[in-house]
């Protein structure tokens, strides 16, 4: 039976926590599912319910100020110092409905060898996450299911990684509190020998984040809309600059850290 250790950070979202792990222990028969959870200081009764059920889950404990790229670092951290072996880390996202034998598909089209990055689709049955491939400098696109090149990067909700690879690559960078961790761990995974492919089919649906209310509400007076940006779950300037310095060069990097604001500033 093949081994999964699965990664996710929660907060506040006990049903989705419940119903996720759920959904991959009956979905999935031929899996062995172990469950790291980092619980980021929910108030909502999250770890007591996982507990209460009996799942092969252990739970770290946050303080609210983890989010979700230093979550599961926190996780990553945890993993490779205890030195821990199994088939298969699966990075997920506790707000996916699998679907059933969506993770046995995904160890079938891996082999032990590939990177199986899952995509969802939306309740209207649209792409929302996926791999990711760089068109024209910072630009990309989603991948659709079933696509046979190699993706660029990957959008972490349903991620597959051969142990061995997660060992070699490592943990998160530490440089990424909320966003964008995932999107640089993909490409950590390349640099460490790993190939990235799309599923063959969806893995299950997740909505995408709607940007009203966020820096993109051009509803929002300018203030409103840079105090957004600047947040842990906006897009503050010193992640970005960091990401795409590092994976596309100081020239891109300071033109496009500067392209937000002078959006924000024309009401774009």
């Amino acid at each position: 039976m093949t081994r999964v250790l699965a990664l996710f950070t929660c907060f506040n979202r006990k049903e989705k926590s419940v119903h996720a792990i759920e959904s991959l222990i009956s979905g999935n028969p031929n899996i062995d599912f172990h469950f790291l959870v980092v619980d980021d200081g929910s108030t909502d009764g999250t770890a007591e319910a996982l507990k209460a059920r009996n799942f092969p889950v252990r739970i770290l404990r946050g303080d609210g100020s983890l989010f979700y790229s230093r979550g599961m670092g926190l996780g990553m951290d945890t993993l490779l110092r205890e030195k821990t072996d199994y088939d298969y880390l699966l990075m997920m996202n506790d707000d996916v409905a699998f679907f059933p034998h969506c993770i046995e598909a995904l160890a079938t089209q891996s082999g032990g060898r590939d990177v199986i990055v899952g995509a969802t689709r939306d309740t209207r049955g649209n792409l929302s996450y996926s791999g990711i491939q760089y068109e024209k400098g910072i630009h990309y696109r989603f991948m659709n299911p079933g696509e046979a090149q190699e993706a660029d990067t990957m959008n972490a909700n349903c991620v597959l990684i051969p142990y061995d690879l997660f060992r070699k690559t490592g943990s998160m960078d530490k440089h990424y509190h909320h966003s964008l961790g995932d999107f640089d761990y993909g490409f950590a995974l390349r640099q460490a020998g790993g190939k990235l492919y799309v599923s063959r089919d969806y893995v299950g649906e997740c909505c995408d984040n709607p940007q009203t209310g966020t820096w993109h509400d051009r509803s929002l007076s300018i203030r409103q809309r840079i105090r957004k940006k600047e947040s842990v779950k906006g897009d503050p300037a010193g992640p970005w600059f960091y990401y795409l310095k590092k994976h596309f060069g100081l020239f891109t990097a300071v033109k496009s850290s500067v392209t937000p604001y002078i959006r924000i500033f024309l009401g774009l």
